[in-house]
């Protein structure tokens, strides 16, 4: 059967908008498809990752600490508190296997993790260098004042609250146990929820490694 003359144009009409379709699918595809992390990147906060802005806290060795120790390096963050009987150690001993195998893997130049206490009244800048010590010596444990740790856990989101002191004057204090990463442009770029497990921090960090060096030479 032939077709009519307004059936061709209809046909011709909508084989252009086909077409236009796809050049537009595919030039979104070349210059836009790096605004989305893959998929598998799980707890990648990715587009629009919050920027930190500056703070002041105390290191383990009483030197400030601000966001100029952060610029430049991939800064893993872990707020607890020494006294901490459970998740705070088990969190520290799995950064630490991360930490060595990124030091084979020769990125530890690169890479940094700091342990920040929500509990700055009982841990006094010895008590933290003896803690992440006792982990690992290229850790850095930072305090101070509530206020000054505050400045940091503020703009991260940290809540924490502090249970009534027993008889012997100890106490727990209820704190986030995430693990929080900072690409070298200070921005929180992911967020590694318990239980941790060295292998897939690991895993996870490399493949953000990845996509964020290849978004930026983009």
């Amino acid at each position: 059967m032939l077709l009519s003359k307004r059936s061709l144009q209809t046909i011709a009409i909508i084989l252009g908008l086909m077409i236009i379709g796809a050049g537009i699918g595919i030039y979104a595809s070349r210059y836009y498809h790096v605004s989305q992390p893959p998929e598998f990147i799980e707890g990648m906060l990715w587009p629009g990752p919050k920027q930190i802005g500056a703070f002041t806290v105390v290191d383990h060795e009483g030197e400030a600490f601000g966001i100029n120790n952060l610029k430049g390096k991939w800064s893993f963050l872990f707020f607890g508190y020494t006294q901490c009987p459970d998740v705070c150690p088990v969190t520290m001993s799995v950064m630490d296997v991360v930490h060595n195998r990124l030091q084979q893997a020769g990125l530890t130049a690169e890479v940094q993790t700091i342990f920040i206490t929500i509990d700055p009244e009982r841990d006094t800048i010895a008590r933290l260098a003896e803690y992440t010590g006792f982990f690992n010596d290229d850790f850095h444990g930072v305090g101070g004042s509530h206020e000054q740790v505050d400045s940091l856990a503020g703009q991260i989101g940290i809540a924490y609250s502090y249970a009534p002191a027993a008889d012997d004057g100890n106490y727990l204090v209820a704190h986030t146990s995430s693990i929080f990463l900072l690409d070298p442009e200070v921005r929180l770029v992911s967020i590694f929820s318990a239980p941790h497990n060295a292998d897939t921090i690991e895993s996870r960090f490399l493949a953000i490694e990845t996509f964020i060096r290849n978004q930026d030479q983009n």
